[in-house]
């Protein structure tokens, strides 16, 4: 997602599921998946810092909560 100065990532999530719909960055190019090991090797290198979280549950009223820099936010959804 780095490539070409890249600034953002647009994330797409379905508010009845929580599912990712769709993940792409400022120019609508596709995020690339990693695998376990890559992460894994994230970890424990230095220099990386955890950004964000997305908690959603169906069981919540179609809210999801959001953790960002430390900071946490709720976006609800309305009712249909």
């Amino acid at each position: 997602m780095a490539k070409n100065g890249k600034k953002f990532l647009k994330i797409k999530v379905n508010t009845e599921t929580g599912e990712i719909v769709k993940k792409v960055d400022g120019d609508e190019d596709p995020a690339t998946p990693v695998s376990q090991e890559e992460i894994d090797q994230i970890y424990q290198n230095q220099g990386f810092k955890h950004v964000a979280t997305i908690l959603h549950a169906h069981a919540s009223p179609g809210c999801a909560y959001l953790n960002i820099g430390g900071w946490w936010f709720k976006v609800c959804f309305p009712q249909q």
